[in-house]
């Protein structure tokens, strides 16, 4: 494993067990009457595909950096589709707990989404990729 990605991963993991403490921190004693049992799940979910999407998308500007702005944008397509299906469908599915859940969904995904591109353009910055 690349030690780029093996840093990444440590990254991304130690975001996750942060977000996973502070968010069972605040929902079991503030906020209560929000909590979800389905919280750390959407922590793992975002853990997942962010680690195979910086995976992917290391992988592909290795091989060909002019290819790697389109399967970037194919990448971020394909999650802001999985990602508004998911609240969707969940949102329908959970009424009562429609709106905490799109809450606390959309803060992992700006946490996520800001570390991705943050880490994304200091890794490529320093391999020289444009």
């Amino acid at each position: 494993m690349d030690k780029k990605y093996r840093s990444y991963i440590y990254k991304l993991g130690f975001i996750s067990v942060i977000l996973l403490i502070g968010s069972l921190a605040l929902f079991l004693t503030v906020l209560k009457t929000w909590f979800n049992y389905f919280f750390p799940f959407v922590i793992l979910y975002f853990f997942l595909f962010n680690s195979i999407q910086h995976y992917k998308l290391l992988k592909v500007s290795k091989s060909d950096p002019r290819v790697f702005h389109t399967n970037y944008m194919a990448w971020f397509g394909i999650k802001m589709f999985l990602n508004l299906s998911f609240v969707i469908v969940y949102a329908l599915l959970n009424k009562a707990q429609a709106v905490g859940f799109i809450l606390f969904f959309a803060f992992c995904y700006v946490v996520y989404t800001t570390f991705e591109v943050i880490a994304l353009s200091k890794t490529l910055r320093s391999d020289n990729i444009k």
